[in-house]
C-alpha cells in the first residue's frame, strides 16, 4: 500500500459552509496532502449545550459539498458514534485501521484557541500533526501563548501554521440568514443549499443551533 499524506478534518458542519471548504482546499494544495478525510462531529464536547440538527442531515449536506472535489472522502464514524464526538478517539481508531499512512490534523483559528481545552490534545498531537489556517499577515502567537499545553505541543502547533485566506464566514450567520429568509447562497454550495430548502433546516433557531 502506498504511504499517503492524508489530512483529516473535523466539525460540526452546522451547516459546511465555502470558509470550510477553503480552509481544506488551499491546506491541501499547499502541503501536498494526497486525501482529505472529511469527519462530521456527532455532537462536540465544548458545544453539548447547543441542540444540532439531525447528524444525518449534517452529513448528507458534507457529502454533497465534497463530491466532486478531488482527494476528498467523507467519514461518518462519529456521526454513527453516540456523542460526544472526541478527535482522540477517532484517530486512535483511524490509525489501527491505516497504520501505513501519515495523518494530519486540519484546524481553523477558532479551533486553536480552545485547543487546550479538547480531551487528550497532547496524545492528538502525537497521532496527527497538526496543519492550521492563519490569515494571511496575522500572528496566532498571541493564541499559542495562552495555550495550557507542554512547550513541545505549542511549537507542534506553531510548527504547523499555514498562511492561507481566510474566507470570513460563520455558520451561525448563515443560520440567522435562513430563519430572518434572506440570501445565502453565495456563502454555502449550491446542491446544500438545495438540501436546505428542500427539507427546510434552519427555520426555527430556537430548537436548532
Amino acid at each position: 500500500m502506498t504511504r499517503k499524506k492524508i489530512g483529516l478534518f473535523g466539525g460540526t458542519f452546522n451547516p459546511i459552509h465555502f470558509g470550510h471548504l477553503n480552509l481544506a482546499l488551499e491546506i491541501q494544495e499547499k502541503k501536498g496532502l494526497d486525501e482529505v478525510w472529511v469527519i462530521p462531529a456527532h455532537l462536540s464536547p465544548l458545544r453539548v449545550d447547543h441542540p444540532l440538527i439531525p447528524a444525518f442531515h449534517r452529513l448528507k449536506m458534507v457529502e454533497l459539498a465534497c463530491a466532486e472535489l478531488k482527494g476528498f472522502s467523507v467519514l461518518d464514524w462519529e456521526i454513527n458514534r453516540p456523542p460526544p464526538s472526541y478527535t482522540s478517539y477517532t484517530l486512535e481508531e483511524i490509525k489501527k485501521k491505516s497504520p501505513k499512512h501519515d495523518f494530519f490534523l486540519l484546524l481553523g483559528e477558532d479551533a486553536l484557541i480552545h485547543f487546550d481545552k479538547w480531551k487528550n490534545p497532547e496524545q492528538i498531537l502525537a497521532m496527527a500533526s497538526p496543519l492550521i489556517a492563519q490569515r494571511v499577515g496575522q500572528s496566532l502567537e498571541e493564541s499559542l501563548s495562552k495555550l495550557t499545553l507542554s512547550d513541545s505541543a505549542r511549537q507542534k502547533l506553531r510548527s504547523g501554521l499555514v498562511s492561507t485566506r481566510i474566507l470570513d464566514i460563520s455558520a451561525t450567520e448563515i443560520r440567522e440568514r435562513i430563519q430572518k429568509k434572506l440570501y445565502f447562497s453565495h456563502l454555502v454550495p449550491a446542491k446544500v443549499v438545495d438540501y436546505i430548502y428542500d427539507y427546510q433546516l434552519y427555520c426555527n433557531l430556537n430548537s436548532e443551533n
